[in-house]
């Protein structure tokens, strides 16, 4: 059965990321998520999700906006390492890469995205953590971005072939890409290893939108899938209850 996690970034704003953890506990969450590891006081916010009762469910890899999938080899390579550790630090079990940014009219990152992963598997299998590649719609919120489709990404874990490097199927941006929501994760839920969610449009609270999600997630648990959906959403109302009515929504 999937596990709720709350991305923590665009919540409870007025509040210090370990208080955001503390308030995200008392509101009955049992995971949490954040961004970049980058600068943070790690050990401080692991201790403080040990205190609430939390796991820290995912995060991006170190400064994954600047440091990305598709860059030279040694450069990942160096990235992933030094990721890893902070991984470790936060007991974290999944981290987000990104691909990089449309540099010309032809389909060169693709290969590159493959080979980077590969490079990269073995380290994410000795450390039993999972690697998720995600997609992002470049139609409202991230115009260039090159990986904008469920389906290349698939085809480039399918590639991979490995089982600790998956893709993370943000629901919201596919539903702006593509549409077919429910048919792409059935055809490829062994792919996939953590979502995200939020309202289509705006990315607000997931029950104001076009997407039915507790259908959606009934639909994941019939897969069998028992990692973490995560709520990455901006609130439209105040956060407490927010997050407390996004929780009840999702879990019906």
């Amino acid at each position: 059965m999937a596990k709720i996690s709350l991305c923590i970034e665009p919540v409870l704003t007025e509040y210090a990321l370990e208080d955001r953890i503390r308030i995200a506990g008392e509101t009955g969450f049992k995971a949490v998520e954040f961004w970049d590891p980058a600068g943070r006081d790690l050990s401080r916010l692991a201790s403080a999700a040990a205190a609430s009762g939390v796991r820290i469910a995912g995060c991006t890899l170190n400064q994954a906006w600047t440091c990305r999938m598709d860059q030279s080899a040694d450069q990942v390579v160096a990235n992933v390492r030094r990721s890893i550790e902070m991984a470790g630090e936060l007991g974290c079990p999944t981290m987000i890469g990104l691909a990089g940014d449309l540099t010309g009219r032809t389909d060169t990152q693709k290969n590159i995205l493959i080979e980077n992963l590969k490079r990269v598997a073995d380290l994410f299998v000795q450390a039993d953590l999972t690697l998720v590649l995600e997609a992002l719609n470049s139609y409202v919120d991230h115009k260039g971005y090159y990986l904008d489709s469920s389906l290349v990404a698939f085809e480039i874990a399918k590639c991979v072939n490995c089982p600790n490097i998956r893709m993370l199927f943000d629901v919201y941006h596919m539903q702006i890409m593509e549409g077919n929501i429910i048919s792409h994760i059935r055809e490829n839920i062994d792919w996939i290893g953590h979502f995200h969610t939020a309202g289509v449009p705006g990315r607000h609270e997931p029950m104001d939108g076009e997407n039915n999600y507790p259908y959606i997630l009934s639909q994941i648990d019939a897969l069998g899938y028992d990692r973490y959906v995560g709520l990455e959403y901006w609130p439209t109302y105040d956060h407490r209850q927010s997050i407390a009515d996004c929780l009840a929504h999702m879990t019906v």
